[in-house]
């Protein structure tokens, strides 16, 4: 699948688990620089560690139901996205986007990926996200969630406050 942002032609890919080491790879790059500030450097490394083993990945998509995109601009990948279905809700599980990517509509395009696959039945879009990522939050605010609960997350041993998101489909 491949859409225009800003002028720019970015595809967007559903990977098997055979390439699950990309979205390892792009989330080494991103989440340092979207976590360090709000859980600390070494809560960061140790849950990267643990959530983006490919092994790990590779039981959310085939124990679990997992779907995984990748978005590509100029031979570069620069986000990814996971999404799975229970019942009416379409769960998004993960959405990054590098930095220097960001603003061009690659967020979006990933979010309308798992629309596209998981639509049939399903009536809202769900998520958690760390009630302290501002920049996420009003991301999502701007996209059309509501926040509908704070719920307590344990991450290994780490214990955090997420807010579920929400939106109608």
């Amino acid at each position: 699948m491949a859409f225009q942002g800003n002028g720019r032609k970015v595809d967007i890919r559903k990977i098997s688990a055979g390439e699950l080491e990309v979205v390892r790879e792009l989330a080494l790059a991103i989440w340092p620089g979207c976590y360090r500030n709000i859980i600390g450097p070494d809560r960061v490394d140790a849950m990267l560690a643990v959530l983006y083993a490919t092994d790990a990945l590779e039981k959310e998509m085939v124990e679990e139901g997992h779907v995984f995109w990748v978005a590509r601009f100029a031979d570069r990948d620069v986000g990814y996205a996971s999404a799975y279905r229970d019942g009416e809700r379409l769960w998004l599980k993960k959405l990054y986007v590098r930095d220097d990517h960001r603003g061009h509509g690659i967020g979006k395009a990933l979010t309308e990926a798992a629309l596209d696959y998981f639509a049939a039945g399903a009536r809202q879009l769900v998520l958690y996200v760390n009630r302290d990522n501002t920049p996420a939050i009003d991301y999502y605010l701007r996209s059309g969630f509501t926040i509908a609960a704070e719920v307590p997350v344990t991450m290994g041993p780490y214990d955090f406050t997420d807010y579920m998101m929400q939106r109608d489909i």
